[in-house]
């Protein structure tokens, strides 16, 4: 699967620090340092630009948008994003637990290193997504779309596909103990023999050599 990279020129930013404000944006600049933590922001934007150690925790932001960007060590733990877009941007080393991500639209994203426990993605649309090393355990995806989703090396114990549309998602390799997925679904993921005879005992099926 092709995910498609951040158009973001590294050599041409400018660094910019967070204030105060009911709107942020945030265009082609290197974020070192910063917190949103408890605010309540109306919008949100980040474009083509290098964001680390910055804090959302516990934070409300009605809109966010970020697109063409590279995120390390951002804290998002407990925050909740109304209306999120994400399209190619790569997160890293990140804290998603307990954020609130429902009804985004994500496109070209690539999570790895991350701690995603308890995040919520339900009703979102989700399209060419990675996560790799991640814990995504108690995760909810309930009524989400996704499509072209690779889970590698992640544990997802516990984690919530319900009423999920699943078009070309791959769980080889993660850890699924515990995940519901309705059995209509089945046919639209890859996984290894292991998880196909735990799936397959969990819809009620005997299996004997």
């Amino acid at each position: 699967m092709l995910i498609r990279k951040p158009i973001l020129n590294k050599s041409n930013l400018r660094e910019a620090a967070v204030i105060e404000s009911l709107v942020q944006d945030f265009d082609r600049v290197v974020i070192n340092s910063g917190s949103f933590d408890g605010a309540e922001v109306d919008e949100i934007k980040i474009t083509e630009s290098l964001v680390s150690n910055l804090s959302f925790q516990s934070s409300i932001v009605k809109e966010i948008k970020i697109a063409d960007s590279v995120i390390e060590l951002v804290n998002f733990a407990g925050a909740t994003f109304e209306h999120t877009y994400f399209e190619r941007i790569e997160i890293s080393k990140s804290r998603l637990q307990g954020t609130q991500l429902m009804e985004c639209i994500i496109r070209d994203v690539v999570i790895e290193k991350s701690k995603c426990n308890d995040v919520s993605f339900r009703f979102s649309k989700i399209k060419n997504m990675v996560f790799i090393d991640c814990e995504i355990n108690n995760a909810d995806f309930q009524g989400a779309s996704l499509e072209n989703v690779i889970f590698k090396n992640c544990s997802l114990k516990n984690s919530q596909f319900s009423q999920t549309k699943l078009k070309n998602v791959s769980f080889k390799g993660a850890v699924i103990d515990g995940i519901v997925i309705n059995k209509e679904s089945l046919g639209s993921i890859t996984v290894n023999t292991g998880q196909a005879i735990y799936l397959a005992s969990g819809l009620g099926l005997n299996i004997e050599d």
